[in-house]
């Protein structure tokens, strides 16, 4: 079977845009040519991949198969272009990182992100922040290498390595009435307000399902936010309380200007890890960022 890259290209097209015509505005094509690629591809593949009915694009088994396929051989193709790339600018390799949204804190830039880079000049780092879940089903669709997420709800194929557990701590500025060092409870946390993600974000079920086991239930949101920067804001503002996960280490760093009550009762801890694809052999800088997020200061 000879797959042509560009025409599982237009075909990727296809199924995202679910339609001919507005894969053929994001490819600058013109419909019939999408159409005659996809047709080949068909052809190649001896199956029928899409089906046009009831005014709308349907992906049939084989078509499903087909589109699995194709996102992970573009993603090699991408990633064969980028380390071309690199060794024509000197650069001694990337690596992609996706985190859990609980690490877009200054702490995790000062003390996991920073010392990596002078450690490792010359490789290139792309990092982003998404839900734990996306980011470890990115993995395995290759859209990044490495993800350093929360153990939650993550994909059954995914391989998790556990390596440490983070707390939950409730925060608020420091002129926030709560903030008298004073143990607090649940209950005056909720009267006080919480800031939260909004309940329609992907982050929010996670949370919502932290504060139950930490004895908060009910809904005591005073302020919704989509974004982990945006609410550190809006606490340190006076907005709200802000529950947060906060690293053993650096716990200063991470809190920067906002206070952690004390709270009585133990803790909630969640367990942190990377999820990588198996099977095979990893580049060299996707080990050395690996070796270091295990490192015991990485959290």
């Amino acid at each position: 079977m000879n797959l042509d890259l560009f025409r599982l290209l237009v075909f990727v097209r296809v199924v995202d845009r679910s339609g001919y015509s507005a894969a053929a505005r994001s490819l600058n094509l013109t419909q019939p040519t999408v159409s005659h690629h996809v047709s080949e591809l068909e052809r190649s593949c001896g199956a029928e991949l899409l089906q046009y009915k009831d005014r709308a694009v349907h992906v049939t088994a084989a078509g499903h198969e087909v589109y699995r396929a194709a996102l992970a051989m573009l993603a090699e193709q991408d990633q064969l272009t980028a380390a071309l790339a690199d060794l024509k600018e000197g650069r001694r390799g990337r690596v992609r990182l996706g985190a859990s949204m609980a690490f877009e804190q200054q702490y995790f830039f000062q003390q996991v992100i920073a010392p990596f880079c002078r450690d490792h000049e010359g490789t290139l780092l792309s990092l982003r922040f998404g839900h734990s879940r996306r980011e470890a089903q990115a993995v395995l669709d290759r859209e990044i290498d490495l993800a350093y997420v929360i153990r939650w709800h993550l994909p059954a194929e995914a391989s998790f390595e556990p390596l440490h557990e983070i707390e939950l701590a409730f925060v608020v500025a420091r002129n926030h009435p709560l903030a008298t060092g004073a143990d607090v409870t649940l209950e005056d946390i909720g009267t006080a307000g919480l800031i939260t993600a909004p309940l329609t974000g992907a982050e929010s079920g996670f949370y919502q399902e932290t504060l139950r086991a930490a004895g908060l239930t009910g809904d005591h949101s005073v302020l919704e936010i989509d974004g982990q920067q945006a609410r550190f804001l809006a606490a340190s503002a006076g907005l709200g309380v802000l529950a947060t996960f906060v690293p053993d280490l650096g716990r200063a760093t991470a809190l920067g200007s906002l206070v952690a009550l004390r709270v009585a009762g133990p803790p909630t801890r969640v367990e942190v890890g990377l999820v990588r694809r198996t099977g095979e052999r990893p580049a060299g800088s996707v080990e050395a960022l690996a070796s270091w997020l295990r490192r015991p200061r990485a959290c």
